[in-house]
Protein backbone atom coordinates (compact mmCIF):
# COMPACT_ATOMS: atom_id res chain seq x y z
CA UNK A 1 0.00 0.00 0.00
CA UNK A 2 1.60 3.43 -1.28
CA UNK A 3 2.56 5.82 1.62
CA UNK A 4 0.85 9.48 2.31
CA UNK A 5 3.64 10.78 3.98
CA UNK A 6 5.40 12.65 0.52
CA UNK A 7 2.24 14.29 -0.12
CA UNK A 8 1.43 14.96 3.05
CA UNK A 9 4.78 16.62 3.89
CA UNK A 10 4.68 18.85 0.25
CA UNK A 11 1.70 20.36 1.45
CA UNK A 12 2.31 21.15 4.85
CA UNK A 13 5.58 22.81 3.41
CA UNK A 14 3.65 24.47 1.03
CA UNK A 15 1.12 25.93 3.61
CA UNK A 16 4.15 26.59 5.72
CA UNK A 17 5.99 29.01 3.10
CA UNK A 18 2.42 30.47 2.13
CA UNK A 19 1.83 31.76 5.99
CA UNK A 20 5.51 32.81 6.35
CA UNK A 21 5.84 35.12 3.18
CA UNK A 22 2.41 36.39 4.43
CA UNK A 23 3.64 37.11 7.85
CA UNK A 24 6.59 38.93 5.88
CA UNK A 25 4.70 40.66 3.88
CA UNK A 26 2.35 42.26 6.80
CA UNK A 27 6.13 42.94 8.81
CA UNK A 28 6.83 45.51 5.16
CA UNK A 29 5.58 48.87 4.83
CA UNK A 30 2.13 50.00 2.59
CA UNK A 31 3.71 51.06 -1.44
CA UNK A 32 2.71 54.77 -0.63
CA UNK A 33 5.06 55.29 1.99
CA UNK A 34 7.91 53.09 0.19
CA UNK A 35 7.52 56.07 -2.69
CA UNK A 36 7.42 58.96 -0.41
CA UNK A 37 10.35 57.06 1.30
CA UNK A 38 12.63 57.05 -1.85
CA UNK A 39 11.77 60.67 -3.43
CA UNK A 40 12.49 61.88 -0.11
CA UNK A 41 15.68 60.43 -0.42
CA UNK A 42 16.07 61.34 -3.81
CA UNK A 43 15.39 64.97 -2.94
CA UNK A 44 18.10 64.64 0.04
CA UNK A 45 20.60 63.43 -2.50
CA UNK A 46 19.91 66.28 -5.02
CA UNK A 47 20.00 68.60 -2.20
CA UNK A 48 23.91 67.60 -0.74
CA UNK A 49 25.44 67.17 -4.07
CA UNK A 50 24.07 70.30 -6.28
CA UNK A 51 23.27 73.56 -3.43
CA UNK A 52 21.61 76.60 -4.29
CA UNK A 53 23.73 79.73 -5.65
CA UNK A 54 23.29 81.88 -2.90
CA UNK A 55 25.76 83.80 -4.10
CA UNK A 56 24.11 84.68 -7.38
CA UNK A 57 20.87 85.97 -5.83
CA UNK A 58 22.16 88.29 -3.06
CA UNK A 59 21.72 92.12 -4.24
CA UNK A 60 24.05 94.86 -2.97
CA UNK A 61 22.03 97.96 -1.25
CA UNK A 62 24.53 100.91 -0.56
CA UNK A 63 22.93 102.41 2.55
CA UNK A 64 22.12 106.24 1.93
CA UNK A 65 22.32 108.57 5.04
CA UNK A 66 18.22 109.87 5.53
CA UNK A 67 17.64 113.72 4.65
CA UNK A 68 18.12 116.30 7.28
CA UNK A 69 15.92 119.52 7.98
CA UNK A 70 17.52 121.59 4.89
CA UNK A 71 16.90 118.58 2.48
CA UNK A 72 12.70 118.41 3.37
CA UNK A 73 11.89 121.77 3.05
CA UNK A 74 9.66 121.15 0.15
CA UNK A 75 7.39 119.00 2.39
CA UNK A 76 4.90 119.94 5.04
CA UNK A 77 2.01 118.93 7.21
CA UNK A 78 0.63 122.41 6.98
CA UNK A 79 -2.54 122.97 5.12
CA UNK A 80 -2.32 125.54 1.83
CA UNK A 81 -4.18 127.96 3.73
CA UNK A 82 -5.42 129.32 7.04
CA UNK A 83 -8.49 130.18 7.60
CA UNK A 84 -10.21 132.49 10.61
CA UNK A 85 -13.97 133.27 11.50
CA UNK A 86 -14.50 137.20 11.63
CA UNK A 87 -17.20 139.52 11.50
CA UNK A 88 -18.49 141.29 8.42
CA UNK A 89 -17.64 144.70 9.00
CA UNK A 90 -21.24 146.42 7.73
CA UNK A 91 -20.43 150.35 7.42
CA UNK A 92 -23.62 151.64 6.26
CA UNK A 93 -26.82 150.61 4.56
CA UNK A 94 -30.30 151.68 3.52
CA UNK A 95 -33.67 150.45 1.65
CA UNK A 96 -35.73 152.52 -1.36
CA UNK A 97 -38.55 151.28 -3.59
CA UNK A 98 -38.65 152.08 -6.98
CA UNK A 99 -40.63 151.20 -10.18
CA UNK A 100 -39.48 149.98 -12.90
CA UNK A 101 -41.33 148.96 -15.92
CA UNK A 102 -44.51 149.18 -13.48
CA UNK A 103 -43.22 146.43 -11.18
CA UNK A 104 -42.18 147.69 -7.94
CA UNK A 105 -38.84 146.48 -6.39
CA UNK A 106 -36.90 147.33 -2.98
CA UNK A 107 -33.38 148.41 -3.72
CA UNK A 108 -30.61 147.83 -1.58
CA UNK A 109 -27.30 149.55 -0.82
CA UNK A 110 -24.80 147.70 1.14
CA UNK A 111 -21.33 149.41 2.35
CA UNK A 112 -19.15 146.49 3.62
CA UNK A 113 -15.03 147.05 4.79
CA UNK A 114 -12.35 144.27 4.80
CA UNK A 115 -9.93 146.21 7.88
CA UNK A 116 -7.74 142.99 8.06
CA UNK A 117 -4.52 141.72 5.99
CA UNK A 118 -6.19 138.89 4.64
CA UNK A 119 -8.67 137.79 1.87
CA UNK A 120 -12.40 138.21 3.41
CA UNK A 121 -15.08 136.02 2.28
CA UNK A 122 -18.05 137.20 3.70
CA UNK A 123 -21.31 134.96 4.75
CA UNK A 124 -24.80 135.44 3.40
CA UNK A 125 -26.35 138.95 4.32
CA UNK A 126 -30.14 138.41 5.26
CA UNK A 127 -32.78 141.30 4.70
CA UNK A 128 -35.04 140.60 7.44
CA UNK A 129 -38.54 141.86 8.28
CA UNK A 130 -40.15 140.60 12.20
CA UNK A 131 -43.38 139.96 12.60
CA UNK A 132 -45.81 141.38 15.47
CA UNK A 133 -44.52 139.07 18.04
CA UNK A 134 -40.84 140.36 17.33
CA UNK A 135 -39.54 136.97 15.12
CA UNK A 136 -37.51 137.72 12.47
CA UNK A 137 -38.57 136.76 9.08
CA UNK A 138 -35.47 135.94 6.26
CA UNK A 139 -37.11 138.37 3.16
CA UNK A 140 -34.07 137.64 0.65
CA UNK A 141 -30.33 136.57 1.46
CA UNK A 142 -27.38 138.28 -0.09
CA UNK A 143 -24.35 136.63 -1.51
CA UNK A 144 -20.91 139.07 -1.24
CA UNK A 145 -17.97 137.67 -3.10
CA UNK A 146 -14.48 138.17 -1.51
CA UNK A 147 -13.50 141.50 -0.21
CA UNK A 148 -9.15 141.37 -0.94
CA UNK A 149 -7.67 143.08 2.26
CA UNK A 150 -8.11 146.85 3.88
CA UNK A 151 -10.60 147.06 0.67
CA UNK A 152 -14.19 148.91 0.90
CA UNK A 153 -16.91 147.20 -1.25
CA UNK A 154 -19.94 148.57 -1.86
CA UNK A 155 -22.90 146.80 -3.37
CA UNK A 156 -25.77 147.37 -4.91
CA UNK A 157 -28.62 144.91 -5.13
CA UNK A 158 -32.18 144.38 -6.28
CA UNK A 159 -34.57 142.47 -4.01
CA UNK A 160 -36.45 139.72 -5.09
CA UNK A 161 -39.90 139.00 -4.18
CA UNK A 162 -43.36 141.24 -3.98
CA UNK A 163 -42.43 144.11 -1.63
CA UNK A 164 -46.28 145.24 -1.93
CA UNK A 165 -46.24 144.13 2.27
CA UNK A 166 -42.96 145.61 2.89
CA UNK A 167 -42.23 147.95 5.72
CA UNK A 168 -39.06 149.96 4.55
CA UNK A 169 -38.69 151.36 7.93
CA UNK A 170 -38.28 148.14 9.29
CA UNK A 171 -36.29 146.66 7.45
CA UNK A 172 -32.67 145.20 8.40
CA UNK A 173 -29.51 143.25 7.69
CA UNK A 174 -27.95 140.39 9.36
CA UNK A 175 -25.47 138.14 8.85
CA UNK A 176 -26.52 134.58 8.38
CA UNK A 177 -23.03 132.71 7.98
CA UNK A 178 -20.07 133.29 9.39
CA UNK A 179 -17.23 135.22 7.22
CA UNK A 180 -13.84 133.66 6.53
CA UNK A 181 -10.30 135.23 6.69
CA UNK A 182 -7.80 134.00 4.63
CA UNK A 183 -4.24 134.45 3.60
CA UNK A 184 -3.79 137.64 1.43
CA UNK A 185 -2.93 135.55 -1.33
CA UNK A 186 -4.87 132.87 -0.77
CA UNK A 187 -7.34 133.22 -4.15
CA UNK A 188 -4.88 135.22 -6.18
CA UNK A 189 -5.14 132.44 -9.36
CA UNK A 190 -8.64 131.50 -9.74
CA UNK A 191 -10.29 133.74 -7.13
CA UNK A 192 -13.24 132.82 -5.16
CA UNK A 193 -17.20 133.10 -6.66
CA UNK A 194 -15.88 134.12 -9.87
CA UNK A 195 -13.52 136.80 -8.31
CA UNK A 196 -9.91 137.64 -8.59
CA UNK A 197 -7.65 138.44 -5.38
CA UNK A 198 -6.77 141.78 -6.82
CA UNK A 199 -7.29 144.61 -5.14
CA UNK A 200 -10.68 146.45 -5.82
CA UNK A 201 -9.41 149.75 -7.67
CA UNK A 202 -10.54 153.11 -6.56
CA UNK A 203 -13.60 155.16 -8.40
CA UNK A 204 -13.47 159.09 -8.50
CA UNK A 205 -16.89 160.09 -9.62
CA UNK A 206 -16.74 162.85 -12.32
CA UNK A 207 -19.57 164.68 -13.76
CA UNK A 208 -23.25 163.36 -14.42
CA UNK A 209 -24.63 164.10 -18.15
CA UNK A 210 -28.02 164.30 -19.27
CA UNK A 211 -29.61 161.59 -21.37
CA UNK A 212 -32.63 162.02 -23.68
CA UNK A 213 -33.98 158.78 -23.99
CA UNK A 214 -34.13 156.84 -22.21
CA UNK A 215 -34.12 159.53 -19.65
CA UNK A 216 -31.53 159.39 -16.84
CA UNK A 217 -27.97 160.20 -16.78
CA UNK A 218 -24.38 159.10 -18.23
CA UNK A 219 -22.20 159.28 -14.82
CA UNK A 220 -18.51 159.44 -15.34
CA UNK A 221 -15.79 158.35 -13.40
CA UNK A 222 -11.82 157.68 -13.13
CA UNK A 223 -10.90 154.12 -12.18
CA UNK A 224 -7.61 153.52 -11.07
CA UNK A 225 -6.74 150.17 -10.65
CA UNK A 226 -3.37 148.93 -9.44
CA UNK A 227 -3.61 146.09 -12.11
CA UNK A 228 -5.36 144.98 -15.10
CA UNK A 229 -8.72 143.71 -13.68
CA UNK A 230 -12.48 142.97 -14.10
CA UNK A 231 -14.75 144.06 -11.50
CA UNK A 232 -18.41 144.79 -10.77
CA UNK A 233 -19.77 148.58 -10.19
CA UNK A 234 -22.72 150.09 -8.16
CA UNK A 235 -24.41 153.23 -7.33
CA UNK A 236 -25.19 154.12 -4.34
CA UNK A 237 -27.63 157.16 -4.02
CA UNK A 238 -28.68 159.12 -0.43
CA UNK A 239 -30.72 161.80 0.12
CA UNK A 240 -30.29 165.55 1.19
CA UNK A 241 -29.09 164.66 4.88
CA UNK A 242 -26.90 161.73 3.58
CA UNK A 243 -28.10 158.88 4.54
CA UNK A 244 -27.62 155.93 2.49
CA UNK A 245 -31.32 155.27 1.12
CA UNK A 246 -30.35 152.29 -1.69
CA UNK A 247 -28.24 151.32 -4.46
CA UNK A 248 -28.23 149.61 -7.87
CA UNK A 249 -25.76 147.31 -10.05
CA UNK A 250 -24.22 149.29 -12.92
CA UNK A 251 -24.11 147.32 -16.24
CA UNK A 252 -27.12 145.71 -14.95
CA UNK A 253 -28.36 142.48 -16.43
CA UNK A 254 -31.68 143.92 -15.97
CA UNK A 255 -33.41 140.00 -16.63
CA UNK A 256 -31.50 138.80 -12.85
CA UNK A 257 -31.29 142.42 -11.04
CA UNK A 258 -27.13 141.72 -11.73
CA UNK A 259 -24.33 143.61 -12.31
CA UNK A 260 -21.91 142.22 -15.24
CA UNK A 261 -18.31 142.95 -14.88
CA UNK A 262 -16.16 145.52 -16.17
CA UNK A 263 -12.75 145.23 -17.51
CA UNK A 264 -10.61 148.01 -16.61
CA UNK A 265 -7.24 148.25 -17.42
CA UNK A 266 -3.86 149.06 -15.00
CA UNK A 267 -3.43 152.69 -13.54
CA UNK A 268 -6.20 155.27 -14.53
CA UNK A 269 -8.92 155.34 -17.20
CA UNK A 270 -12.07 157.19 -18.68
CA UNK A 271 -15.32 155.05 -17.68
CA UNK A 272 -18.67 155.82 -17.55
CA UNK A 273 -22.10 153.95 -16.83
CA UNK A 274 -25.46 154.97 -17.47
CA UNK A 275 -27.87 155.16 -15.08
CA UNK A 276 -31.72 155.42 -16.44
CA UNK A 277 -34.20 157.86 -14.24
CA UNK A 278 -36.48 155.15 -13.24
CA UNK A 279 -34.05 153.72 -10.89
CA UNK A 280 -32.92 156.51 -9.16
CA UNK A 281 -35.38 156.69 -5.44
CA UNK A 282 -37.45 159.04 -4.29
CA UNK A 283 -35.41 162.10 -2.35
CA UNK A 284 -31.99 161.31 -3.76
CA UNK A 285 -29.77 163.92 -3.61
CA UNK A 286 -28.03 163.94 -7.40
CA UNK A 287 -25.23 165.49 -6.16
CA UNK A 288 -24.40 162.63 -3.53
CA UNK A 289 -24.50 160.10 -5.45
CA UNK A 290 -21.44 157.77 -4.92
CA UNK A 291 -19.71 154.47 -7.46
CA UNK A 292 -17.73 152.29 -6.01
CA UNK A 293 -16.47 148.66 -6.92
CA UNK A 294 -18.94 145.89 -5.66
CA UNK A 295 -18.64 142.35 -4.69
CA UNK A 296 -21.46 139.99 -5.24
Amino acid sequence: MPSNRWPSRTVRALRDAATHAHMRAELLPRLPFVIALVVSAVALVVAIEHPPGTDSKVVSVDEEPSGGPEELEDYSDDAAYYEEEVELEIVEYGFSQVAVDGLHVVIVAVVVRNPHDGELLPGGLSIQTKTERGYPVDLDTMYLGSIPPRSTAAIGYVMAGNPSAIDLAELELATTEPSMLYEEDAFADDGVLGQSGDPLPEFELGELEPLASPSGYRVHFTADAAVATETQISLLFRDEEGRLIGGVPADMETEYYSSSFRALPEGESAQYVDLTEEWIPEGTDLDRIEIGPSRY
